[in-house]
């Protein structure tokens, strides 16, 4: 199995066995506005490692939004009693 890296960009996620990223291809891929996302995996593919990355920041994007519910929340009601204590 190999472990693969990811870069991005505002439009593209790339996918490339670790062994196989160069330091030209990261000065290209630097070059052409890309930085390395901080997740890597071991995988049989390309796909499974794709789609191992989408679970990752997908479960990641679900505790933010309950961080988020939970804390505007408490927040609001702290603000409540303050304003209504002041």
């Amino acid at each position: 199995m190999n472990k693969y890296v990811f870069y991005a960009n505002d439009i593209a996620i790339n996918v490339y066995a670790r062994d196989s990223v160069t330091p030209e291809i990261k000065s290209k891929l630097k070059a052409d506005g890309f930085y390395k996302l901080p997740f890597d995996t071991t995988a049989e593919n390309e796909s499974v490692a794709t789609d191992k990355m989408i679970t990752h920041f997908k479960e990641n994007l679900q505790a933010l939004e309950e961080f988020a519910k939970d804390y505007a929340i408490s927040s609001t009601i702290f603000a409540t009693i303050y304003a209504l204590s002041s």
